[in-house]
């Protein structure tokens, strides 16, 4: 609270009672520096807890979510407050020397940015946290849940999903999705998850469907689906001079190609 007051503060200027300006002036500045202070003070090594689960016969569970170091980490407790499991996640895991700001940074987004939600469709809530970001992507760590071990699990379904960058499920269509933020060459894939079944006896894991691409930095800009038939990648593209509102989404992507 201190820190959003002194904030605004700051950039509202005094415009009144002109001999005492210097020493509001004075005043103010004393206290943007103390709340940025308290909130530097405040910044690192933060933790929140959520609950998640308690539907479709998933045993409630509470979460703890922190991160120090280059480590994110999550205490599951049940219901009675006995610790279940504890997840780590490697943050920037793929930078040799990050700095610490940029892990400093990173151990917020872990934390402020953790979610619960249904990534494999089959009821449960399962956990995603970030481990990088950049401007316009991320990338996250991704634990299951397993109904028969009531535990939180990284299988190779799970393992796929953390290859993705800026991840969302679509409960809708049973898809998942990875895509680039626009609005500069948008781009967006979709997976369909194909689960064991009597011709395929083990792991679950994503198949491509569609994968859609918009080539809008210059003129003519150009549309690309590839769609995958039994594997196979079969490539539409369509130019056009005009600009196209289309932001990677598939769906735009396909009505434009099949003109």
């Amino acid at each position: 609270m201190t820190s959003e007051i002194t904030r605004e503060a700051c950039h509202h200027p005094i415009q009144r009672n002109p001999p005492r300006l210097a020493l509001l002036f004075t005043l103010l500045l004393l206290a943007c520096l103390l709340g940025l202070a308290q909130a530097k003070e405040l910044s690192p090594d933060a933790e929140r807890t959520m609950t998640v689960g308690g539907a479709h016969g998933q045993p409630a569970y509470s979460l703890r979510i922190s991160a120090s170091g280059a480590q994110g980490r999550v205490e599951v407790q049940d219901a009675s407050g006995s610790p279940v499991q504890s997840l780590t996640c490697s943050l920037l895991r793929d930078e040799a020397q990050p700095t610490g700001p940029e892990l400093e940074a990173v151990r917020q987004q872990f934390v402020l940015n953790f979610k619960s939600e249904d990534l494999n469709f089959d009821g449960y809530a399962d956990l995603k946290g970030p481990c990088e970001f950049g401007a316009k992507w991320g990338r996250y760590c991704v634990w299951l849940f397993d109904p028969k071990r009531h535990m939180f699990v990284t299988d190779y379904l799970a393992q796929q999903m953390e290859l993705l960058y800026n991840l969302e499920a679509d409960p809708k269509r049973r898809l998942i999705i990875a895509y680039s933020i626009g609005p500069t060459d948008p781009l967006m894939d979709e997976y369909r998850i194909e689960n064991a079944g009597d011709n395929r006896p083990y792991w679950p894991r994503l198949i491509p469907v569609d994968s859609c691409f918009v080539a809008n930095s210059s003129l003519p800009q150009a549309a690309f689906l590839t769609q995958y038939d039994q594997g196979r990648p079969v490539i539409k593209h369509r130019t056009f001079e005009a600009q196209t509102d289309c932001l990677g989404g598939c769906d735009c992507v396909r009505r434009v190609v099949d003109r």
